[in-house]
């Protein structure tokens, strides 16, 4: 039951969502060069590093600090 009702909500998340995403991915792409996404890096479970995709919000090439 409880994977059923995951996989319902998945979906009706994931279309309630996709749109303003792709609103967001297009007007970044527009507005600068660049990629649309920034990998960062996070500390994850037993100290593991992984990458998460982010929306870029800073200009391309920016100082990094």
């Amino acid at each position: 039951m409880k994977r059923l009702f995951d996989l319902v909500l998945g979906i009706f998340l994931f279309m309630l969502l996709v749109t303003p995403m792709l609103l967001i991915a297009f007007v970044v792409r527009i507005t600068s060069k660049g990629t649309v996404l920034y990998w960062s890096e996070r500390v994850g479970q037993g100290n593991a590093i992984f990458k998460m995709p982010k929306f870029r919000s800073m200009h391309f090439n920016a100082p990094v600090l």
